[in-house]
């Protein structure tokens, strides 16, 4: 059987690429042909794997952290292979979301199992191909990711996001744009369209999501409140969702977003481009390999 593996080597300073190098090089699975390859660029996991459709393995691992999964779900939302997770990066939620384990060994072990399971893909428009597995973020949140330092990143990890959240909050206009949903609509200052339960850094805000059960989990965040929103996001980081009268919850298929073009958004904690938005979503398309 055929494994391709593609891997970040520079996501997490290396160390999961560097540790499944080693095991390769020691390989105890005659059953499975290895070809490993690595991404020299941004997007370049994506155009990897579309390459792959012309001649598909039994198993695809994905070497890197969300943003490399990103890529790849942004190239081929429905392969015909299953996808394996090594988590290599700064946060990994999609690997802590399915429950894999943080080791890349075990986790590649875990992939040659290929016990799958189809989540749902969250897709961006007008007119773009990019996907996203667990979240897209309007608005501050968005912008706490644009305003993130890649150096300080490198060195201390998910404590970065933390240094950009209390400069944003000191510093962030808040903008206000318009949430249009089934039902209703809602003026904004923040917006997620949750797929999963966590967030990077282990924030709660949608307690109730699932990557499978066919809806977005929204949470819509109103006016300029910048205590109110430290407290709030101190709350969500102790796993405990908050409730106030600025913060809205509610499921949705499809949104619409408009407002002001130097709006931020995100998709998997990448930056992705501004507004105005459609988000939709494709249910139970992307097979990815689970405990």
């Amino acid at each position: 059987m055929k494994l391709s593996i593609i891997a970040n080597p520079v996501a997490g300073r290396g160390r999961a690429y560097k540790s499944i190098r080693r095991y390769i090089d020691q390989w105890e699975y005659p059953g499975w042909e290895v070809d490993l390859q690595t991404t020299r660029s941004r997007d370049h996991a994506g155009q990897l794997a579309r390459e792959l459709l012309s001649s598909p393995p039994d198993l695809l691992v994905i070497c890197g952290g969300d943003g490399t999964i990103n890529e790849v779900a942004s190239q081929i939302s429905d392969p015909p292979f299953p996808i394996a997770i090594i988590p290599a990066g700064t946060a990994n939620v999609i690997a802590r979301e399915l429950g894999l384990p943080l080791n890349p060994v075990r986790a590649l072990k875990i992939g040659l199992k290929r016990v799958r399971r189809n989540i749902d893909l969250g897709i961006l428009g007008p007119g773009s191909r990019r996907r996203f597995l667990f979240v897209a973020g309007i608005g501050f949140d968005a912008y706490v990711v644009s305003q993130v330092n890649e150096k300080l990143k490198s060195k201390v990890g998910i404590a970065a996001y933390a240094v950009a959240i209390v400069r944003c909050l000191l510093t962030y206009s808040f903008p206000e744009f318009n949430v249009i949903a089934e039902g209703g609509s809602y003026t904004a200052t923040s917006c997620l369209a949750a797929n999963g339960r966590r967030y990077g850094g282990g924030l709660l805000f949608c307690p109730d999501a699932d990557m499978c059960d066919g809806s977005f989990d929204i949470l819509v965040m109103q006016g300029r409140r910048r205590c109110a929103l430290a407290w709030f996001l101190l709350k969500a980081w102790l796993q405990i969702p908050g409730k106030n009268e600025w913060v809205h919850r509610f499921r949705a298929h499809a949104l619409r977003i408009e407002g002001p073009s130097d709006v931020c958004v995100q998709a998997d904690g990448e930056l992705v481009g501004g507004l105005p938005l459609e988000i939709n979503l494709a249910r139970s398309t992307f097979p990815l390999v689970v405990p």
